[in-house]
C-alpha cells in the first residue's frame, strides 16, 4: 500500500529534481536591470553571463531547483571555482577537498586506492556525493570512493556542511558535495591535456562541447596509469593503478515547450593492493587486485506550466566491484531514482519548491553469501517542501521531508535557517536541522564467511540533530568566516567484534557528539591571492574519542602572477593527530600529525597552449592516514594543456 500511495503522489505532486546541472543557471530571471554588457537584443544581466555560472557567488547545492547566491545562505557552504582548481592542479579530487573546512581524507595507499572523506566528524557514508546531477555513492556500502575521481574535467565543487536530509534524504547527515564538470556547458570548446612524472605516472584527457543548433553534445575521455608504490611499506612490489573513463552528454534539446538533457558515464579503475594474508593485523606484500566499474546515466525534461518551473528527472548508478586475492568476491550495487520537480516564485521575495521522489537500491554478491531468504533491496519514497524568503538584508529558509521505505519506520526530517546582513559588510547566519542515515545493504544483508561477518536485518536508521552558527565579514579585499557547530547522533551503527572472532553490526544505545569550529579566509590583490582554512573538531561516542577524525585540520594556498602568462602556486595541507584501530592488537592508537606541501607552476606558451609543472609532498614526509598503510613520497609531474 505504501508503494501504491507514494507512486501516485509522484505522478500527482511536483517536486524538485536535482538542481545541480548547469542548465539550472540558465533559467533564472534577473531581479534588477543592472547590465554587465550590451547585446544585439538589449541588456545582458550579469547573472546570465557565462562567467557568472562558475563563480563563487552562486551555489546550486542548497536548493533542489535553480541556485542561491552566497549572500542568501543560512547554512555553511564552500566553493572551489575553476580558477582555484586550476591553480592547485592536483590530480585527484580528494586532494582538492583537503582545502574545505571540516573535511578530512582517509586513503588506503596512493592514487587509485580506496579513498574516503569525512565531513564534520561524520562517517564516510554520511555524505551525499553528486556528480552532474547523479548521486554516485556505492549503493552496497553507502559511501563514494574518491580514489578514481580525477580533476581534469571538473570546473566547480560545492560543499554544503551540516544536516541536509530535509532536502536530500538519507545519507546527508554530514553534508552534500556537488561536483560539476564541463558536461553541462553549451558553448563550443575543445580541451586536451597530457601529464607525466614520478612513479611512471601518465595521464591523458580530452573533452569537447560541440554545438548542435541550440543544443550541445559533450564528450570527455580520460586515461590514467601509475606504477604506484608498495603500500605495505615492506619495500616489496609496487602497487599500481590505472583507470579510464568516458562521458557523453546531450544538453538543451528543445521539443516544443520541453527542454531535454542527458548524460551517460562509464569508468573502469584497476588497482593493486596488499592484504593481511597471515591474519596478524599487518599488511603483507601480496598481489591482490580490485577492478571497479561504475556506470551512471541521467535524463531530464524541463517545462513551465501555470507559472511553475517543472523538471522531471531519472538517474541511475551501478557499481561493480571485483576483488581477486585473499578474499575474492564480486559485488554489484545499483540505485535508480526518479523525481518530479516544481518551483514557483511568489513575488520577488518568496519562493516554494516541492519534491516527489522514488528510489530503489539493491545489490548482489558472488560467491552468494547472502543468507537464505534475504532480499537485499530497498524502496524509498519521499515528499519535500522547501520555502525561501529573500528580501534586502533578511533571508529565511524552511525545509521538511517525509520518507517512506520498505524496511524501517517512516522518517520526518526538517531544517530551518535565518541570515541577516549588516551595514558594515558583516552577515550572521544560523540553521538547525535533522538528518537520517538508513543502514546500508551490506550492513543489513551482508554475509561473509571468510571474514566471519554477518549482517543485521534488525538495524534501525541513525538520526542526527545539528545546529550551526556562522558569521561572515568583508574588510576591503579580505573575507573572513567562522562557523560553530554541534551535532548529536543517535542509534549510531557500529561493528561488534565477538569473543569467537565473528562480527556483526549493531545500533549503539549511547549518543555520539560532534562539535567544532571552522575558520576560512581569503585575500587578494591584482597579482597575488591567499586562501586558508582551519578546523577544530571534537568527535566522541559515549565520551570516547572516535577514530579517523583529526582534531585539527588546516589548509593554505598562495598564488602569484608575476607576469600575465605565468602563475605560481604553493599549497599546504595539515592533518592533525587522530586515533585509529590497530588490528594487530585491536587497540586504539594515535597517529601523528603531518603536513603536505605542494607547488604548481603554469606558463601560457600561447592563448591556447600552457605548460605545467607541479610537485606533491615536496618535503618527502612519511605519514600514515590509516594504521599499517605507507604513504606516497615526493613526486614531480609535468604537463601540456590545449584549450581552444
Amino acid at each position: 500500500m505504501k508503494r501504491l500511495l507514494l507512486g501516485a503522489a509522484i505522478v500527482a505532486v511536483s517536486g524538485p529534481a536535482w538542481g545541480q546541472v548547469q542548465a539550472d543557471y540558465n533559467s533564472t530571471i534577473a531581479k534588477d536591470k543592472t547590465c554587465l554588457l550590451e547585446a544585439e537584443n538589449g541588456c545582458v544581466h550579469y547573472k546570465h553571463h557565462p562567467s557568472f555560472k562558475l563563480s563563487d557567488q552562486i551555489v546550486t547545492v542548497a536548493t533542489r531547483v535553480g541556485y542561491s547566491e552566497t549572500n542568501e545562505f543560512t547554512a555553511p557552504v564552500s566553493v572551489l571555482t575553476t580558477g582555484e582548481i586550476r591553480a592547485r592542479n592536483q590530480g585527484v579530487v580528494a586532494d582538492l577537498l583537503r582545502t574545505i573546512p571540516g573535511l578530512s581524507v582517509s586513503q588506503n595507499g596512493g592514487a587509485g586506492s580506496l579513498t574516503q572523506i569525512r565531513l564534520r566528524g561524520s562517517e564516510a557514508n554520511h555524505v551525499v556525493v553528486i556528480i552532474d546531477g547523479v548521486e554516485v555513492a556505492n549503493p552496497a556500502d553507502g559511501a563514494f570512493d574518491f580514489g578514481g575521481l580525477r580533476t581534469e574535467d571538473i570546473v566547480k565543487i560545492e560543499v554544503l556542511r551540516g544536516e541536509q536530509s530535509a532536502l536530500y534524504g538519507s545519507d546527508a547527515v554530514g553534508g552534500v558535495i556537488n561536483i560539476i564538470t564541463r558536461a553541462g556547458n553549451t558553448s563550443e570548446s575543445w580541451r586536451a591535456s597530457v601529464e607525466g612524472g614520478s612513479r611512471n605516472t601518465l595521464e591523458g584527457q580530452f573533452s569537447a562541447i560541440i554545438p548542435l543548433g541550440g543544443a550541445a553534445l559533450s564528450v570527455n575521455g580520460n586515461a590514467f596509469t601509475t606504477d604506484g608504490f608498495d603500500i605495505s611499506g615492506l619495500d616489496g612490489e609496487a602497487d599500481g593503478a590505472k583507470s579510464r573513463s568516458l562521458n557523453i552528454g546531450l544538453n538543451s534539446v528543445e521539443f516544443g515547450p520541453v527542454t531535454f538533457s542527458g548524460k551517460f558515464g562509464s569508468t573502469v579503475r584497476e588497482s593493486a593492493f596488499d592484504s593481511d594474508s597471515d591474519f596478524d593485523g599487518r599488511l603483507n606484500d601480496t598481489n591482490d587486485e580490485t577492478e571497479v566499474k561504475t556506470e551512471t546515466a541521467r535524463i531530464d525534461a524541463r517545462f513551465e506550466i501555470a507559472g511553475f518551473d517543472h523538471k522531471i528527472t531519472a538517474h541511475m548508478v551501478e557499481t561493480d566491484t571485483d576483488t581477486v586475492g585473499g578474499f575474492s568476491s564480486r559485488s554489484i550495487g545499483s540505485r535508480h531514482v526518479a523525481n518530479w520537480a516544481a518551483k514557483r516564485d511568489f513575488t520577488d521575495n518568496h519562493s516554494f519548491t516541492a519534491l516527489a521522489e522514488a528510489e530503489h537500491e539493491q545489490y548482489k554478491i558472488q560467491p552468494n553469501f547472502t543468507e537464505a531468504g534475504a532480499k537485499p533491496d530497498i524502496w524509498t519514497y519521499g515528499l519535500v517542501g522547501d520555502y525561501r524568503y529573500d528580501a534586502n538584508d533578511l533571508n529565511l529558509t524552511a525545509s521538511a521531508r517525509y520518507d517512506i521505505n520498505d524496511l524501517f519506520d517512516d522518517a520526518a526530517t526538517w531544517r530551518i535557517g535565518a541570515g541577516y546582513s549588516f551595514s558594515w559588510n558583516g552577515r550572521v547566519r544560523a540553521s538547525i536541522g535533522t538528518g537520517v542515515k538508513n543502514p546500508t545493504l551490506i550492513e543489513l544483508f551482508g554475509f561473509f564467511p571468510a571474514t566471519r561477518f554477518t549482517g543485521n536485518e534488525d538495524l534501525q536508521p541513525e538520526t542526527s540533530l545539528g545546529i550551526s552558527l556562522g558569521y561572515d565579514q568583508s574588510i576591503g579585499n579580505l573575507n573572513l568566516s567562522v562557523d560553530v557547530f554541534r551535532s548529536e547522533l543517535q542509534d549510531e551503527i557500529a561493528t561488534q567484534f565477538n569473543p569467537d572472532f565473528t562480527s556483526t553490526v549493531i545500533n549503539l544505545e549511547t549518543e555520539s557528539l560532534r562539535e567544532g569550529i571552522e575558520l576560512a579566509a581569503n585575500w587578494s590583490i591584482d597579482s597575488f591571492s591567499l586562501q586558508g582554512s582551519a578546523s577544530f573538531l571534537n568527535s566522541e561516542q559515549d565520551d570516547l574519542e572516535e577514530i579517523r577524525r583529526p582534531r585539527f585540520l588546516a589548509s593554505g594556498t598562495a598564488t602569484w602572477h608575476p607576469v600575465d602568462d605565468l602563475s605560481l602556486t604553493v599549497n599546504l595541507d595539515h592533518n592533525g593527530q587522530q586515533l585509529d584501530t590497530d588490528f594487530a592488537s585491536f587497540e586504539t592508537v594515535e597517529l601523528d600529525s603531518f603536513t603536505l606541501i605542494g607547488a604548481n607552476a603554469r606558463y601560457n606558451l600561447s592563448d591556447e597552449v600552457a605548460f605545467t609543472l607541479r610537485g606533491s609532498n615536496l618535503l618527502n614526509e612519511t605519514y600514515q592516514e590509516l594504521v599499517g598503510y605507507a604513504s606516497p613520497g615526493r613526486a614531480v609531474f609535468a604537463g601540456l594543456e590545449l584549450d581552444f
